[in-house]
């Protein structure tokens, strides 16, 4: 925290519980699948191991990345998750891009995934039209006929003097407070770490097995992307993405046990890849059909459910 934060921390206490019970006193006017959050989440282009092996007494240890540009920069992904315990619609990529712009030629060998809209800017970072294209290309298709209340952060892009959400019928925006988001914006506060965790394991195991893959290629990062959505809206983390809403306070209802990416996707006793005459170590459990994959089976194969 800053010191003007900590100076200021029982305004921000304040703010963040006034907000949460300004939203639950509207919940009974709306369904769950209705009441939404999105937040923005940065990712590095290469995100290297913050482990490695070292002798005693080495006095400096090095490690090893593919790019050290890449793990300087970074590109943004933005999804929508709702308080019933679902991902709503596609999740918005933003790329880095050279002048923010994409030749037609690159745009026509992207690959064609109906999880995934892409856009890009010279930073990687949204801008408030981009907003107004993630509304218009992600929010708006994927809202339900009723009413909806959607919650997301004051970051100036999109703050309610820029009118972005004027033009949707039917949907309330509330805007979470300054500096309240890691108490009470449900993805910040749980969701955001779990499609990391994917994130991350993948770049362990390519630079482990010293897999011939480029992730920061702005291809693998679509197709990554995609796989880590279709994999967190199975059904199985429902309640997962339910205790980031009662983690914030806005519902009472404890949804524990449940299990997160890690316990799902990651721990398994078997060493090998479950499908038919493959001999390479398992990555990952599906969480649609629980099979062990290979990172080939899982993510060359683009191992997907219901796409």
């Amino acid at each position: 925290m800053t010191k003007r934060e900590l100076v200021n921390e029982d305004v921000i206490h304040e703010s963040a519980e006034r907000f949460v019970a300004e939203v639950k006193a509207l919940l009974s006017h709306y369904n769950e699948d209705s009441i939404l959050n999105t937040d923005q989440l940065g990712l590095e282009l290469e995100v290297p191991s913050t482990r490695t092996l070292s002798f005693q007494g080495e006095k400096t240890t090095l490690a090893s990345v593919r790019s050290t540009n890449n793990t300087t920069h970074s590109y943004t992904v933005q999804p929508i998750i709702s308080m019933s315990g679902k991902i709503v619609g596609p999740v918005y990529v933003c790329l880095k891009e050279a002048n923010g712009r994409m030749s037609e030629n690159i745009k026509g060998n992207l690959p064609r995934v109906n999880n995934v809209v892409v856009t890009c800017s010279a930073s990687g970072k949204l801008t408030t039209s981009l907003v107004q294209d993630w509304r218009d290309m992600c929010l708006i298709p994927s809202l339900p006929s009723r009413k909806t209340l959607l919650l997301s952060d004051s970051w100036p892009g999109q703050t309610d003097g820029k009118g972005i959400y004027e033009p949707i019928k039917g949907c309330t925006r509330l805007e979470i407070p300054p500096k309240t988001t890691s108490r009470i914006q449900p993805m910040d506060m749980f969701f955001n770490r779990q499609w990391k965790v994917i994130v991350r394991k993948a770049y362990e195991r390519i630079l482990l097995d010293d897999i011939d893959v480029q992730l920061a290629q702005r291809n693998n990062i679509i197709r990554l992307q995609s796989l880590i959505h279709n994999q967190l809206s199975s059904p199985v983390f429902s309640r997962m993405i339910r205790y980031a809403w009662f983690k914030c306070g806005y519902i009472n209802t404890d949804p524990r046990p449940f299990q997160t990416v890690t316990e799902i996707c990651f721990k398994f006793k078997q060493d090998y890849c479950e499908i038919p005459s493959c001999e390479e170590f398992a990555f990952i459990r599906c969480s649609y059909c629980s099979k062990l994959l290979c990172f080939q089976d899982f993510y060359l194969a683009y191992h997907t459910h219901g796409i």
